[in-house]
């Protein structure tokens, strides 16, 4: 293995950098892609778009691309011979880019490649490994063979679960009894066989084992042996022979005598897997006798040892099983996308791997457009996306490509990611390479964590070995000093008790890790804990737990101490208490009649009702009936605004911000709360439902992982300087001045009945496994890849330790197999006590000591008030400009709250609220049909859709596409429509036309508008001198400039004039005279139509000016025609259809008023 230098590290073949913890491994990347750039080492120089960098989250690529960005400008001043832009000597010292600049032999044509560069970074190629795959055959299709009509949409867990429910249904529940039996204890429910088989269900080259086998027919004569066993039982009182052969009474034997006994006598046969088996076997009674105890004879007990040992049947049927659901959900899942037409991220990996075997010049012709790709933390891989590369960069003769990763930092078994495959890659690589120079660390930290780890097979397989680092020379200009003097890097806490339990053992170990932080701060706060000659903040710390047990746990020792802190983790928001509160508050607002729903989301912690408010609920009839109608108005407004602003009113209205800030964990609740808001509304906008979003909700709840995709994972709650709570997994990566492990003596182990998952070495090469029933041999290879795996995590964990780290090892039974036992020799329960640890422990890098219990002492924040800065003023913002409608401008002039009609669909906002028809349901006509906005839309739709000159059955036939559409299931409804259509065409509008009369060459549908305006009070003074805006207050100012904006439902030309028509389906009222014209005249002043017709005359007249030559307002334009959908009978009886025409002098002033036509 061999040292890199990276003016020299060869850039061709197949390379591997092993990068220990800390040491440089991004700054590394970003130098050999300079080197890329500039062709150093490589027969020409490469754009970004050549030069293919991969990593595994989005995040990881940002930030990869940030600093490749950030190094490309700090080669340009280096080339340029600019020093640094801050005036500090950093530049002149950058080693680096220095011998790449003297190396150089034409410095105009390297800057000219580096200005290039660093402005087509956009066209960077670097990307998350599944979001290369996606470029590839979203680009390549015809050559990967991938379908045009495939999306990436499919949730794998959604599917998994979808999947889960019908292997239950169509599979398990169908099985024959005992085997259905055998089935419900291995996976009692979808969510249990979500979790057991999930962890290897979409593995790639995943060999399962042992096989299937019929066991059929050893099956059937173990139940007639069974049979007769009971039969013999019963009938020649075999327990009588038991209580008189002289076994011990306190043996089983006697002690479950009755319930053998009434098992026999059940018409049930017994289960083969019964513990009876095993209890009656003729070895167990032996050794059940006593002294003179004689064994008894009887046919039966030689029919009752051979089926104890028919346990391999059963073990068969077991295997069966897994086979049986691992076959089904696989088919399940891929019909589903069959079905769908939808892939998933893992699909993206196997699809190009298919097309690279199937299509021989693939690889080529990727490795000709990217000849260079280099991957970063290689040691997540499997052995799909390892398959991939090699069969690109197999391809060609000048190809690179290079691995980076730490296979001591390999943590992500769990999902899908394979040590092993990283360990196949390694032996393929033609060099080996590595970093060992830790630039994070001071020199005693790296120290210490060579101490730790330096000991021989410590991580278990022979290719994964610790290599001592060497500190930086930076180290040395890194100074941590507690009361005054340097100390120990590593500080052990032995933490002993009788017989510690787990529980106990977690909360001894948080309290002793809270003193810790309480005697830190506490030095700090008087200046005798400093780092680099500062004090010590609580920002500085950061605590590393196992899982959010030990999290909320570490937090209540904090929080009890008066110490701040804030959770950092890659787990689910759906996995926190703020999910299930939301689901139950969901369900209410779903169906808000239903009283103990309602309760039920009360009662919940996010809404915090207390049990006063809730008894009095029960006892009140009107505190009732205000709860059920404030979810009622919840409900309305999810139906009409989505559930965000639902959410939104939720909080205002319940006070939930205000009740919760200043609660421990209040951050935290309104954070998942907010998070979960934006989910809810992300799925809603996909796919629409209140129903169907809750179920989605619950299921994100079941499949949610403690290691969540990034979207779903927990947000920062805060950016205060909190001490930070981090689980090890959400770690990887990061680095902290101070790291706490409070319960280093973890363990993961490997559980009974559980597949055993494990590595096997064939022909050199490591193949994976799984094994449905493992014997010991196999359980211990599973559990020693486990306890490697845990040994992998305590390194991550250990080594984001700048200046300090403290580690707490409590003495339990689980101390025996832990990682950390194994690391200091605790395994071996003598050497348990402090002597031991430090004889074996140098003094200058490790303090160990001895605790038993733990105090609550409590930090008192101080500050001084001096250092506080008055805030800023407020600055005055002209924000009036914006996007208006009709909508909007009118509900100012209504003095509501909010001026922009951010909800309303986009033409329509001015139709009526949904509400309850007056008529009884046996009436069938327009009166009664239903009302609301969702109707509105339809008509609108509808008469756009038909054409005016159509026949009756055309018209009958396009209203009964819209009858269906809307899910109107009464056929009388279809006639009431088709028939009032009819006289809506017929009905005369003025001017001798009807819409009949109106050709579709002569019509605009739907035609949106955008002018600039700036409008003020004179418009208003203008409309109401005219007569118009009756209703307007005057009440406050008038101030908009910005873009009017809308839809004119349906331009006409009659006889060279054109007419402005707009649908309203309002109700007036159930008979034709509540539509005549002064009706109709005061719901268009109660509605402010007037200020709608004059936004959109002026909207028409301006196109039309623009449009047509030789046009005048008064002698082209024919007026507007507001069509009262309801009223308008097909004659000419003047109901239905409001008429109006501007004066042309008005339209002349708005228009010089409003602003420059657009």
């Amino acid at each position: 293995m061999n040292d890199i230098s990276a003016h020299v590290f060869p850039l061709s073949g197949n390379q591997l950098i092993e990068a220990s913890a800390g040491t440089g491994k991004t700054y590394t990347i970003t130098n050999l892609y300079i080197r890329l750039l500039l062709g150093r080492g490589r027969k020409e120089a490469l754009p970004v778009n050549r030069i293919l960098v991969l990593t595994f989250t989005i995040a990881a690529t940002e930030e990869l691309k940030h600093r490749i960005r950030k190094r490309i400008i700090e080669a340009k001043r280096i080339f340029s011979g600019i020093d640094s832009s801050d005036g500090s000597d950093t530049d002149s010292k950058d080693e680096f880019l220095l011998t790449l600049r003297s190396d150089s032999d034409d410095l105009d044509r390297d800057l000219r490649l580096l200005a290039a560069a660093s402005l087509l970074m956009d066209e960077a190629a670097i990307f998350t490994i599944h979001g290369f795959c996606a470029r590839v055959l979203d680009e390549l299709s015809f050559e990967t063979g991938v379908l045009f009509d495939q999306n990436l949409n499919s949730d794998r867990d959604a599917l998994l679960q979808i999947a889960a429910e019908d292997c239950f249904r169509k599979h398990i529940l169908r099985l024959p009894d005992f085997e259905r039996q055998l089935a419900l204890k291995l996976w009692p429910n979808p969510e249990l066989l979500i979790q057991k088989t999930k962890q290897f269900l979409f593995r790639e080259s995943l060999s399962l084992e042992p096989d299937r086998e019929d066991v059929s027919n050893d099956y059937d004569l173990l139940g007639r042996n069974i049979t007769t066993i009971q039969q013999l039982w019963v009938e020649d009182d075999v327990p009588e022979l038991i209580r008189n052969a002289g076994f011990d009474r306190r043996r089983k034997p006697i002690s479950r005598l009755e319930t053998m006994t009434r098992l026999c006598e059940s018409p049930d046969p017994i289960a083969p897997d019964n513990e009876v088996w095993s209890i009656y076997n003729q070895a167990n009674l032996r050794d059940s006798l006593t002294k003179k105890g004689q064994m008894p004879e009887h046919a039966v007990f030689d029919l009752i040892d051979e089926a104890w040992a028919a346990r391999r049947i059963i073990d068969q049927v077991r295997t069966n099983l897994w086979h049986l659901v691992t076959r089904s959900l696989r088919e399940e899942i891929a019909a589903l996308k069959a079905s769908t037409k939808e892939l998933t991220l893992d699909d993206l990996l196997v699809q190009l791997s298919q097309s690279l075997i199937k299509t021989p010049t693939l690889p080529g012709q990727l490795a000709e457009r990217w000849p260079v790709a280099m991957i970063d933390e290689f040691q997540d891989t499997d052995n799909l996306q390892y398959d991939i590369f090699s069969r690109i960069y197999a391809a060609g003769n000048d190809n690179y490509l290079l691995f980076i990763g730490d296979p001591k930092q390999a943590i992500y078994q769990f999902r899908g990611a394979d040590i092993y495959t990283y360990i196949n890659a390694r032996q393929d690589a033609d060099d080996i390479h590595s970093l060992s120079t830790n630039w994070r660390s001071t020199k005693p930290m790296v120290e210490a964590i060579n101490h730790l780890f330096s000991h021989a097979s410590i991580f278990g397989d022979e290719n994964i070995h610790y290599t001592p680092n060497t500190p930086s020379a930076n180290a040395t200009s890194m100074q941590l000093a507690i009361d005054n003097e340097m100390p120990a890097p590593c500080r052990i806490s032995f933490l002993q008790g009788e017989k510690l339990s787990k529980a106990q053992a977690r909360t001894i170990c948080m309290a002793d890790a809270g003193e810790n932080i309480v005697q830190l701060l506490a030095r700090s706060d008087r200046k005798l804990a400093t780092i680099d000659g500062k004090p010590i903040s609580a920002g500085q710390i950061a605590l590393l737990v196992r899982d959010k047990n030990d999290a909320r746990a570490a937090q209540y020792a904090l929080s009890s101490r008066g110490i701040k802190s804030v959770y950092v983790t890659l787990e689910s928001v759906f996995l926190q208490d703020t999910a299930e509160d939301l689901r139950l508050v969901l369900e209410a607002v779903i169906d808000p009649t239903n009283d103990r729903a309602v309760k039920a989301a009360l009662a919940t912690t996010l809404l915090s009702t207390t049990a006063e408010e809730i008894d009095a609920i029960n006892r009140d009839v009107v505190k009732h009936q205000q709860a059920l109608s404030e979810f009622q108005e919840y409900h309305q407004l999810w139906t009409k605004r989505d559930i965000a602003p639902m959410i939104e009113a939720l909080v205002v209205r319940r006070q939930i911000a205000e009740k919760w800030l200043h609660l421990p964990g209040g951050e935290r609740q309104l954070t998942n709360l907010r998070h979960l808001s934006e989910l809810l509304q992300q799925r809603s906008s996909a796919a629409p439902g209140m129903h169907r979003l809750l179920k989605w909700f619950t299921r994100e709840k079941i499949a949610a992982e403690t290691v969540a995709t990034e979207d779903r994972q927990l947000r920062l709650e805060s950016d205060e300087n909190l001490v930070k709570i981090v689980t090890m997994h959400a770690a990887k990566g990061l680095e902290y001045d101070i790291v706490m492990i409070p319960m280093a003596g973890f363990i993961s182990r490997q559980r009974d009945g559980e597949p055993a998952l494990y590595h096997d070495v064939v022909d050199g090469i490591y193949e994976t496994h799984l094994n449905f029933g493992p014997d010991e041999v196999l359980k211990q290879n599973a559990q020693q890849e486990k306890y490697e795996e845990d040994m992998r995590l305590l390194y991550v964990a250990i080594t984001r330790a700048r200046y300090l780290l403290y580690l707490g090892i409590p003495d339990t039974p689980d101390l025996t197999n832990a990682a950390i036992g194994k690391m200091l020799g605790l395994s071996d329960k003598e050497n348990r006590h402090l002597d031991y640890l430090n004889d074996h422990l140098p003094a200058q890098l490790f303090r160990v000591s001895r605790v038993t219990e733990c105090p609550v002492t409590r930090h008192e924040e101080t500050f001084d008030a001096s250092k506080l800065i008055a805030p800023s003023a407020t600055p005055i913002l002209n924000d009036t400009w914006r996007v208006h409608s009709y909508t909007s401008f009118s509900r100012q002039l209504k003095k509501l709250e909010d001026a922009t009609d951010t909800f309303s669909v986009a033409g329509y906002g001015d139709d009526e609220e949904e509400s309850a028809s007056p008529a009884t349901k046996t009436q069938y006509n327009r009166f009664t049909f239903p009302r609301g906005p969702r109707i509105g839309i339809a008509l609108h739709g509808l008469l756009e859709d038909i054409d005016f000159g159509a026949s009756e059955e055309e018209i009958t036939s396009c209203c009964s596409r819209y009858v269906l559409r809307l899910g109107i299931q009464e056929p009388e409804w279809l006639d009431v429509l088709s028939n009032w259509v009819i006289d809506i065409i017929h009905t005369p509008l003025g001017d001798g036309f009807s819409l009949a009369d109106i050709p579709d060459s002569d019509r605009i549908n739907e035609m949106e508008f955008h002018y600039p305006v700036t409008i003020n009070d004179e418009f208003l003074a203008l409309a109401k001198q005219a007569g118009y805006l009756s209703q307007a207050t005057t009440e406050h100012q008038v101030d908009l400039s910005g873009m009017m904006t809308g839809l004119i439902d349906l331009i006409v030309r009659f006889n060279n004039k054109y007419y402005l028509i707009d649908y309203k389906s309002n109700y007036l009222g159930n008979c034709y005279d509540k539509y005549k014209p002064e009706l109709m005249q005061a719901a268009v002043s109660d509605h402010n139509y007037d200020l709608q017709y004059l936004i959109y005359c002026l909207a028409l007249h301006r196109f039309l000016q623009k449009k047509i030559p030789g046009y005048e307002y008064g002698s082209g334009f024919g007026g507007l025609r507001y069509l009262f959908l309801r009223g308008m009978q097909g004659t000419d009886d003047a109901t239905g259809v409001f008429s109006d025409l501007p004066p042309v002098e008005l339209i002349d002033q708005l228009d010089k008023l409003v602003g420059s036509a657009a």
